[in-house]
């Protein structure tokens, strides 16, 4: 049990709380902010409604045996103005369990959304901040090199995503890095996360490489362009969409189209056919072939 000297100092705060304040001031050098009312508060730190905070991940790097840097990772797709209240209880946590220098790490689909969650977290004390790193797709690495994609996979993947319409070699590492994936379930994720992403040109030039280096989606990519053509031409004309796609695939792979291939492709209506050439485009040795 704490004895006298421990507690009657806290008497005479507790008689006297607007005291603290004037200590405070004066240890830190700084003014607090403007009050009427100084209050005793519980003295308990438990939330009286417990909550659990929970990160969206962590990681912690391990040297020897021992933990030497943790990092907490945040995703955030949209504007939330509590987590300058959480990410600190997060960084803290994670620092206390794992007992290391932690970092906080948030990714933001848009460079907008980045910048406005870029900032320093205070927590009181001037010198007591949280600096979140906030990384954009701007700040995102970007990655052409076909080895380190292979190394890294996954990097290749972001870097495709927030960079293809600008860099299209981001793409040519990404087939590259997704060919050293096995599980197919995981690939095709992988893929559909960056083709959601992309702009038109980027995407067409992802679909070409697709179909043209990895003959093993062959089929699959087919029926992804046949069933992305059924999907616009409710919108805009089934057949005028299948044949687009046609077109699409064949540009894609650096197949010439003739005129004459051109106007047959474009005068068909019947969708059934449509559908056929858009799964031979993907692998026909001309455009004469979709015919045979």
């Amino acid at each position: 049990m704490p004895g006298e000297e421990h507690e009657i100092p806290l008497k005479l705060l507790r008689n006297a709380p607007h005291v603290v304040p004037a200590l405070l001031e004066q240890m830190t050098g700084h003014p607090l902010p403007e009050h009427h009312e100084v209050l005793l508060s519980s003295t308990e730190c438990t939330d009286s409604k417990p909550r659990a905070y929970t990160a969206d991940g962590a990681i912690v790097l391990r040297a020897s045996g021992r933990n030497v840097t943790a990092v907490v990772i945040e995703h955030q797709n949209g504007w939330d103005a509590d987590k300058y209240w959480t990410w600190p209880v997060y960084l803290t946590t994670v620092r206390a369990q794992l007992k290391c220098p932690t970092y906080l790490l948030a990714l933001c689909p848009t460079d907008e959304l980045a910048q406005k969650f870029n900032g320093v977290i205070p927590l009181g004390d001037p010198d007591s901040r949280v600096f979140p790193i906030v990384m954009g797709p701007a700040q995102m690495p970007v990655v052409v090199d076909p080895e380190q994609a292979r190394a890294m996979p996954e990097l290749a993947v972001f870097s495709a995503r927030a960079h293809a319409d600008r860099e299209p070699r981001t793409l040519n590492a990404l087939i590259g890095g997704l060919k050293t994936i096995i599980d197919q379930d995981r690939r095709a994720f992988y893929y559909d996360y960056v083709l959601a992403g992309l702009g038109e040109a980027a995407l067409e030039q992802l679909e070409g490489l697709m179909s043209v280096d990895t003959p093993e989606w062959q089929s699959e990519f087919a029926r992804t362009i046949a069933a992305r053509g059924r999907e616009e031409g409710r919108e805009e004309g089934r057949e005028e969409a299948l044949v687009q796609s046609i077109l699409s695939v064949l540009n894609a792979r650096g197949l010439t189209v003739p005129d004459s291939a051109r106007e047959r492709i474009e005068n068909c209506r019947d969708v059934p056919t449509l559908e056929t050439w858009v799964e031979r485009a993907v692998t026909v040795a001309g455009p004469e072939d979709l015919f045979t």
